[in-house]
Formats: C-alpha cells, structure tokens, sequence
C-alpha cells in the first residue's frame, strides 16, 4: 500500500493539532434536556452518561439532568430503550460555570421509517410514500471513506451501479445502463445535477462532498408526473445540511493505495437564529488503473501523437451555501458551487475521452414558505477548451482521434410549487417547470447542428392525495409537458393505492407512465468518431451523428448500382451507382503503389468488361459493426434494402408494480417490490447507418486469375501472390452508400428508437437492529430480462439488440457495529453481481460476474473525541474485475481517513 507524502504531512499535521482535556479544580456543572427528535417532547428516564467518569444521571419527567463535574471538556453518551444510543462532544465545562446542554436522540422506529421528501416532493414518512424508496443517512455515509456518491448508494436494492475507475462510474436503477449514463434523474438540494447538454451524471464533478450530505433518497420506478421528462427510471436526490441546523467545522483526510489523496473541508456557522453560512471543498488525486484500448492503439499508429492516456485523476470542488429564515416559516437559500476535473478519462459511446481541466458550475436561488417553494437555477460546463480556439490536446479531446471536445453549454430552469388542503381527507400539490438548454460546442460536438439546438421544455402537473379511509389513501397525478423540438405534447399520469392495515405497514398498488426525451446529443450530434485507413492519403472518416427532425431515407435513384443505390467515394467527385466494378482502376492503380508483384501488371488488369472473356466483378455490400472484435472483418453482410430512419420520439415507460414495506416490532424493516414494465421507443446506442461498397472477393479473384494468366504460366507472379493481392483489396472500403442529402464519404453512426419491449422484475431489501449497537443489511433485486435478441442470433450485440447493460440477479448482505461509547464502529458487506451482456455505443461484449467484499473500522480517539480515524477497504480482497466493458480491471482500494471536527 503507497501513501503518498502530501498524505503523511497532513496526517501529522492533524495530530498535531490533538489535545486532551480534562482539568482538576473547582467544580461546574453541566444541566439539561433530553427531546425526541421527531416530536420535540423531554423524555424521562434517559440515561445520561459522562465518558471517562462514573457518573450516570436519568432524566426526570421534563427530560432535564444535571451534572456536577470537575472542569474540562466531556462527551455525553445518552441511552434509552427504543432510542439510537446518542453521542455528543466537545461540553466544555467551567470552573463555577453552568453549561447547558440539549440532546435530541431518534427512535429507532425513526431511523428506520425516516422523513423522506423525493417521492410526492413534499416531506412524508418513507412507510407512507407512494413509491419504492431507499436512503442513505449521514451517519452512514460518515463511516466510509468515498471517492465518489456511488460507493453510498451501490448496495440499495434495484440500483445499478458500475465503477469505471478511481473515481467514476454510472448509476441507474433498474437497469438500462450505459457507459455516458443520464437516465437516473440526479438532484442535488432540487436542483438538476447533470451535466447540461450532454445530460450525464458525472459522479466525480458533483460539488458536493460527504462533509455536507445530510442523506440520500433513491426513489425507484418512474417520476415523471411529478418530476417531468428524464425521470423514467427514478430518481436520486441529494440533501445537504443546512447551516442553521448544523454548524462547526470539520476536516477530513484520507490517503490510500494508487497514491490516493483526498481532502475534504466543511465549516458552516449561523450568527443569529435568522441567517447562516456554510462553506465546503474537496480535492482528489490518485492513479487510475489502467486500460488498454485497441482503437486507440490503431490511432497511434496511425499518427496521433497526443491519443495517449493520462491515468492521473485529478479534481477539486467548492460550495457555498447561504440560508435566511424569516418568521411565519419562510427560508431563502442562496448557493453556488464549482467543480474541476484537472485529469482524469471518461468513456462515452463513441470510446473514451481524455479528459483536462473540465469545469462544472451552478447558481441556484430557492424559497419556501409553508407549502410554497420556487427555485431558479442555472448550471455551466466548461470542457477546458475554448470555442473556435484551442488545439487538440490543450483541453478535453477524444482518445481514440484525438480530435478537441469542445462544451460550454448551460441549462437554465425555474420551478414553481404550491401545496393546499381541502377539508382533513384531500390534498393537492401543482407545479410548474421550465427549462432552457443551451448546447454550445464550437462544432466539436454539435457540428453542422452547432446554431440550431438549443431546447426549450415546459411542463405543468397536479397531484392529488385522497384520504379513503383512516388506512387507505388514493394518490393521483397528471402532468404535461412540452419539448420546443419534438411534435407532440408528453402526458404522463400516476396512480396509487396505499393501504396500511397497522401502522408502520402499507401495501402498494401503483401505476406510473413516465417518458424521457431524447437528448441534445440524440438530435443534434455531429463529432468525428474515428477513421478507417485504406491506403497511405486515403481514410474513411466515422462520424457520429444525431437524427435530425426528418430521419435520414435513402433514394434508389442510381440504376447499375446496389440496389439502384447511390455511392459517395474519397477517390472519385460527386454521387455514382454503388457499384464496386466502377472503380476497379482506381483500386489497381492504388494497389499498384502498395504491391510490387501487381506493379507490372497493373496495365493489364484495369477497364473489366473489355475483353469477352471477363467474369463479371461483382459488389459486396457491408455494414460497419463498431463491436467487431479484434481479427475479425468488422463489416457484416449487408443484403436487404436500406430502411427509412424516421425523427425520434421520446421514450414512454409504463409501469405497473405491488410493494410492500412494514417495521416489524420496531426492530426489522422489509421491504419487497415486484413491477412490470413496457418500455416504447427505447432509443437504441449508436449504430452504422450508411453500408459501404467492396469488391466482391470471388468474382474478383476469377477476374484478376483470368487477366493475369499469362504472367502466372509464365512464372512472372504466383497464384499465391494473386490471391494475397485480391484479398487485400476485397478489404478497401471503395465508397459509401450515403442518406438523401448527403454528400460525404463518411461512415455515419446515429441513434433510432425500437419498438417495444417487456420484462418484470423485484427488489427486496431488509435491515435488522440486533442491538442498540449491531445492524444487518441486505438486498436482492432481479429482473427477467438482461438482452433482448431481436437478431436471434443467440448474443446480444446485433445493431437491432437492447440490452439492459446491468446483470438481472444482485444483491448485498452485510453487518454494521456502532458503539457509540467506546466510539468505534465495524462494519462489512459482500456484493455480487450476475454476469450481463453489454451493448453500449461503441462497447459491446459480456460482462463477467463477480463478488466482492468491502469492509470499513472506524475509532473515536479517546484523547480527543473530535478526532475520528476510520480505515476503508473496498474489495479487500483483491478481486481484479470489470463492471463495464472497455473499462479498466477494478482492484483493491485502501483508504487511511482522518477526520477532526471542530
């Protein structure tokens, strides 16, 4: 294990900074009360423990103790039946002073049916919520050292979460991943947390840092009716702690394996009851691991200097956080934040990017009053490379072209939201949100699209709660929403029984239609993807291109070709038959400069078709598969006529599913979901659209046999020779059978939506408090499908394949020991994923199943009890694995934290 030296010194520098307290002297006292969290009322016969003394006191029937004590500075640990056992430190107390003290402690029916707000986006008790909901709590998150969000939430029941390198990696929910993966509604405090045009959840630029996490909510199935389009598969909403409610200052350091560091800072403070600031950063740096990548290999051989990994990743955040509350329950929040990834790689459908100095930042306004809330806010990119102005390599580029990646794209978006009640049994919630898109690429991305795409969404929805019966409630809702590209308005209604026989326990009955638009990139892409080499000067350009409002179709307008299919050609000007035959003498000509042996005879085998007795040349016609696999011929038969490729529509997803989640003697919650989904006009990954022409290798190789006979009788060149030449030119890609309107050579690659697909599936998860110290964890989740084959061709990697990129078995299981008076905390969990077949953009293969086992051991340094030393070991046991393809091998990760609150 390396640890590198910036760790060491800040390590030191932390203990440094220890000291231990208590004094002898004349006495004080510390007095006070013990509330329930929830309620705010005193509880009696709490009782109250002073670490490192012999003296205990209970509360009496108001919940206040007292404590006569000699000065110093103490840690309070407060135990009651049915209650979190609770710690406080850092009570100072004063020779002849008083030092008042108030302690609210949580039920354990609380921390096991927490206040959620992501469901109905108001706040309700989890058991209540009309959906299948997960947290995350910052207890939790506090006891493990992370690089990224995704390391929380990867064990939750229905979350897919695949780790791509140090610190990146996608989540979804319920399956259809992807390896530039937006389909997971991400929020962060309501406020969109993608990134704009690109709509991707990049984890490793999220401002945010475990220091100010209050919890995480994952709420699973579609949430569109309340959340509007690209909610379809859940979402996941980060809360941050507010300074009025959680003030001081914490320190975290954290150092590990592949040279790891990472720091993080929180100070928050609230000089009056009425105002509050925080302030948080982080940095991170560490070794990737590594990867090679055979395109990116072929690129360098081909020329491109700068198309070379840089594993070093490396990135900073900040955030700032002001909160104003007003009387008559009125709060103002005004925040902003940056992020910066300085190095790092990150895969995208079209291979992997090398990322340098990619900004990310937001402003974001917001207000509630009572049921009332308002937001506005606007997020910024910025890919390290200015428009129209920087050269390859000086910011993000593409690793497999090394072309520049040009983003400085903003989202801008309003919500407004007002709740109110009719009599004690009817409820209704309306809202409405807008939202601009600004793509902006300087034609690195958005190409010939780059001054027409920009996207306006606005949408409106109601939301009504009945109350039945005293157990039974019915939750409706209806939105509808409005895409400034797309033709038709977006409906997505949501209904819901919630039946709770006793409380503590419902039963679910849900119907949920959700859509998700297609994104910028859908529509609007136009980047260089790669390049196919045909001979030295001669290459086919593999361009990536959104589909535009009126499909792409393609004419048979060209007699004597393919189909009576037009061609375009690098050797040749204008539109002519796709017909290989054509440019026979173009290919003998360029072969002539390649090959000696046909240098000679290049006279004799040009003009096919002047002598009676020539065979006919005839045409092959390929398709580009972008998942061929290393050796093999990466054009597959192309023999049907050319389909019409109609303007996408958004993805419509229906659901209908049965859950159930009970707290069962206050000590075991269970869980347990099974849905059926339909999911119409999924839109597929980038796929070839335009075959290319090729000699065909048979009729050729008659052709060449019969015009070089001659010079093989007369040993000038041998049979052998011919057959090597006639192969290597049955493999030159000879033109391009372009759409209507086009007038390139250039292989293109787009986006189609498919029809319609089924499958159901479950998700089960339960949590045991053994103890007031000891807790178990698990979860399962399975679903019926991983690939739908619609090429029948027993794999899932054909052009006309889904799959759902995440296994269809999962699950976790794991134990968590806190000791809040000793203050140490274990804890472990073993995961496992099933193997799944991946078909990504330009990734496609399988996915082999694993297991690992995590485990975390933290310690409250009894000198200090501010200080907080915690180990982290994430696959401890070394289990090198992938979990995408085209991802690296992922290993070990030890982390060495230290943590001081002040």
């Amino acid at each position: 294990m390396r640890f590198g030296s910036s760790f060491a010194a800040s390590l030191s520098f932390a203990f440094a900074i220890l000291s231990s307290v208590p004094v002898q002297g004349q006495q004080g006292t510390i007095t006070g009360r013990v509330t329930d969290a929830e309620s705010g009322d005193p509880l009696a016969s709490a009782a109250v423990a002073v670490l490192g003394q012999e003296t205990t006191q209970g509360t009496n029937a108001q919940g206040r103790f007292t404590v006569t004590i000699d000065p110093g500075t103490y840690s309070l640990v407060v135990t009651l039946i049915g209650y979190e056992t609770t710690r406080i430190d850092g009570v100072a107390v004063n020779a002849g002073d008083e030092t008042e003290v108030t302690i609210s402690v949580r039920s354990q029916a609380l921390a096991l049916n927490p206040v959620v707000v992501t469901a109905s986006r108001r706040q309700e008790k989890a058991l209540e919520a009309p959906a299948s909901i997960s947290t995350v709590s910052s207890q939790e998150v506090a006891r493990r050292a992370a690089t990224t969000i995704a390391d929380h939430v990867r064990s939750l029941p229905g979350v897919d979460a695949a780790q791509t390198g140090i610190n990146q990696g996608t989540i979804v929910s319920r399956g259809f991943n992807n390896v530039f993966s937006g389909a997971l509604l991400a929020i962060i405090d309501n406020r969109y947390a993608r990134v704009p045009s690109l709509r991707f959840n990049a984890y490793n630029m999220f401002p945010t840092n475990d220091l100010d996490i209050d919890r995480i909510e994952v709420s699973l199935g579609p949430g569109a009716a309340l959340y509007g389009p690209n909610a379809s598969n859940g979402v996941m909403h980060l809360i941050t702690s507010s300074p009025l409610d959680k003030q001081g200052s914490s320190i975290s350091l954290a150092g590990g394996e592949r040279s790891l560091f990472h720091g993080q800072f929180r100070t928050a403070h609230a000089p009056s009851e009425n105002f509050g600031f925080k302030v948080s950063a982080q940095y991170m740096r560490g070794n990737d691991w590594e990867y090679d990548d055979d395109e990116e290999t072929m690129a360098r051989n081909a020329g491109c200097a700068i198309c070379v990994r840089d594993n070093l990743a490396q990135r900073y955040s900040a955030d700032a956080r002001m909160d104003f509350r007003f009387s008559g329950d009125a709060d103002l929040v005004l925040n902003a934040g940056t992020s910066n990834l300085l190095t790092g790689v990150e895969m995208t459908g079209i291979g992997a990017f090398q990322v340098k100095n990619w900004g990310y930042n937001y402003l974001q306004s917001r207000f509630s009053k009572g049921r009332l809330f308002a937001q506005a806010f606007v997020n910024l990119t910025n890919s390290g490379s200015d428009v129209g102005g920087a050269d390859a390599g000086d910011g993000t580029f593409g690793l497999r072209t090394g072309a520049p990646v040009v983003d400085q794209s903003t989202t801008m978006a309003f919500q407004f939201q007002y709740g109110f009640d009719l009599g004690s049994r009817q409820s209704f919630t309306y809202g409405v949100d807008w939202q601009r898109t600004e793509p902006k690429s300087g034609g690195t991305i958005f190409g010939v699209n780059e001054d027409d795409d920009i996207i306006s969404e606005v949408g409106a929805y109601l939301h009504s709660e009945t109350s039945i019966l005293d157990n039974l409630d019915l939750v409706t809702a209806l939105r509808v929403d409005d895409h400034s590209i797309l033709t038709d308005p977006n409906i997505s209604p949501r209904a819901a029984l919630v039946f709770s026989p006793a409380e503590e326990q419902s039963f679910r009955l849900t119907y949920n239609r959700a859509f998700a638009t297609p994104t910028s990139t859908n529509l609007f892409l136009d980047i260089l993807a790669g390049r196919i080499p045909v001979v030295p000067g001669v290459a086919y350009d593999v361009r990536a291109r959104g589909t535009p409002s009126g499909g792409y179709s393609f004419s048979q307008s060209c007699p004597g070709g393919f189909m009576s299919y037009c061609m375009h050609t690098p050797v040749a000007p204008g539109a002519i038959p796709a017909n290989a035959a054509l440019l026979w003498n173009a290919v003998v000509d360029l072969l002539a400069v390649a090959t000696p042996e046909l240098a000679r005879a290049a006279a004799l085998l040009k003009n096919p078709g002047a002598r009676p007795d020539d065979p006919e040349i005839g045409t092959f016609v390929g398709l580009l598969n972008t998942g061929a696999a290393p050796g093999e011929n990466p054009f597959d038969p192309f023999t049907s006529p050319l389909a019409e490729i109609p303007a996408l529509v958004p993805t419509i997803n229906n659901t209908y599913e049965v859950g159930y989640k009970g707290l069962i003697g206050d000590r075991f919650l269970f869980s347990a979901d099974v849905y059926s989904t339909t999911v119409e006009n999924f839109v597929g990954p980038l796929r070839a659209i335009t075959p290319n022409v090729f000699l065909e290798p048979g009729s050729t190789l008659a052709f060449v046999l019969n015009r070089l006979a001659p010079l093989i009788q007369g040993g000038l060149v041998t049979e052998e020779q011919v057959r090597g030449v006639v192969a290597l030119a049955a493999q030159l890609p000879l033109g391009t059978i372009a759409p209507d309107g086009g007038a390139s050579p250039d292989i293109l690659l787009t986006y189609r939506n498919y029809g319609e697909i089924s499958y159901w599936g479950a998700d089960l998860a339960g949590r045991f408090l053994v103890s007031d110290k000891i807790q178990l964890d698990g979860s399962y989740s399975f679903q019926s499908e991983d690939c739908f084959d619609f090429e029948e061709d027993g794999k899932c990697t054909g052009s006309q394949d889904i799959a759902l990129n995440a296994p269809n078995h999962k699950g976790s299981f794991g134990f968590t020991v806190d000791d809040q008076a000793v203050g140490y905390t274990l804890g472990a969990r073993m995961r496992f994923n099933a193997g799944f077949p991946m078909n990504s953009g330009v990734y496609l293969g399988e996915v082999e199943g694993y297991q690992v086992i995590d485990a975390s051991l933290g310690y409250r340094l009894p000198f200090q009890p501010a200080a907080h030393v915690s180990l982290t070991a994430n696959n401890i046991l070394n289990n090198m694995h992938n979990e995408f393809v085209g991802a690296p091998e992922i290993g070990r990760m030890l982390l060495l934290r230290v943590r001081y609150d002040f």
